[in-house]
């Protein structure tokens, strides 16, 4: 009988501890980092909208009708539960990999003079050229995008130091690479 009184004892001391441990780590992977909220996804689904210039109906078009307009805005009002399935529907539809809605938002450096920015939009809508300078900007601007996260698809910043290595995946000058950027009207930014 005492042995026994003393297991449950025991046992109830460990769930105890357990309890207390789970609480503690808990909290401490919270402030690790942090997890996206409803919030934060609604957000980034107008934003990821909004960059690429389309309204409510704009999207239902595209979509031929699968996402109605009234729905995108209750998702973006976070009024409305979002499935798996139209949340992948969704950033296939912005080009963005589904990661980039539910990672915590960090803030956007503005550049400085060290820093050109590239025209995204305008380096989508001349797609198709077969040029050597033009695939090796696309390849380098997608794989800085990749490894960055950003997805937004308007603008992006490179280091000026970048156009020397876009230089040598054209097998061009610095000076040539520059130009072909500025005839293109790629730059948002001028070169000092």
């Amino acid at each position: 009988m005492k042995s026994s009184m003393t297991t449950a004892v025991h046992c109830v001391q460990q769930i105890s501890q357990y309890a207390q441990f789970y609480r503690v780590s808990s909290m401490d992977k919270n402030l690790l980092f942090s997890q996206p909220t409803p919030e934060s996804v609604s957000l980034k689904l107008r934003q990821f909208r909004k960059t690429r210039g389309w309204s409510l109906q704009d999207v239902e078009r595209e979509t031929h009708g699968r996402i109605k307009a009234v729905v995108l805005g209750s998702y973006e009002r976070g009024d409305r539960a979002l499935s798996l399935k139209r949340t992948i529907e969704l950033a296939t539809l912005y080009g963005i990999p589904i990661s980039s809605l539910l990672q915590t938002s960090q803030t956007a450096e503005s550049p400085n003079r060290d820093q050109i920015v590239l025209d995204l939009r305008r380096l989508t809508s001349i797609q198709g050229q077969n040029d050597l300078k033009f695939e090796s900007v696309l390849y380098f601007v997608r794989g800085i995008a990749q490894a960055r996260s950003d997805w937004n698809g308007e603008v992006m910043s490179l280091r000026k130091p970048d156009l020397e290595t876009l230089a040598l995946m054209a097998r061009s000058t610095l000076k040539e690479m520059e130009n072909w950027l500025q005839q293109c009207k790629l730059l948002l930014t001028p070169l000092s």
